[in-house]
């Protein structure tokens, strides 16, 4: 198995669980359109809904928020900024099973921002995630740009934090979240102080 990354071909290792997951044969890494709009926001709702079962409110998470998604990533899609990177995984039939959204040098402290990063959770522990933020870097790297990586993570998702901290990221700020559903539970500002601090595993060699 291997996934197909801007014309390279990277291994990676199959996954097994109690859950059900289905196994990727190929995946390509494209940038996004505007036409994967209802296909992102689609990914993003159900990986919502999984992730932060137990962290977002069960009455939002349940709601429409379908909707909600397709609002933000119409917009998004639609306006482009030129600070914007947004990238899709699809498997070798064309279906999409994750994206990942990145804004260039947002902030003059901590650098450029990880805004999202959205795997179906039947694909999980594949290498896919970890792929789509190996690629924003590497762009983000081509703007000749090294003032450094973050993003923010619920202080709750610790396979989250976990995924992060393996890839080099250090928390470096606590906060509460702005989100009303998340009923004042803590996000931590993950931070790669530069973009070669970035911990770049076996899987993207």
């Amino acid at each position: 198995m291997a996934l197909a990354v801007l014309g390279c071909m990277l291994p990676f290792p199959a996954y097994s669980s109690k859950q059900e997951f289905q196994i990727l044969a190929d995946v390509i890494i494209r940038s996004a359109t505007k036409a994967d709009t209802a296909e992102i926001a689609a990914i993003h709702t159900a990986s919502w809904r999984d992730a932060y079962a137990g962290i977002l409110a069960a009455e939002f998470l349940n709601g429409d928020i379908e909707s909600n998604r397709l609002e933000l990533w119409s917009r998004r899609l639609g306006e482009r900024p030129p600070s914007q990177l947004v990238d899709v995984a699809c498997d070798a039939t064309g279906a999409m099973v994750a994206f990942a959204c990145s804004y260039h040098d947002v902030d003059a402290r901590w650098g450029s921002l990880v805004d999202n990063l959205h795997v179906l959770p039947r694909f999980r522990g594949q290498g896919v995630g970890e792929t789509l933020l190996q690629g924003l870097v590497a762009q983000l790297a081509a703007r000749e740009s090294d003032t450094g990586l973050h993003l923010w993570v619920f202080e709750a998702n610790t396979a989250g934090l976990r995924f992060y901290h393996r890839l080099g990221g250090r928390v470096v700020e606590r906060k509460t979240s702005e989100i009303p559903a998340a009923g004042g539970k803590a996000v931590l500002r993950v931070h790669w102080p530069a973009l070669s601090q970035f911990a770049w595993t076996s899987r993207s060699r």
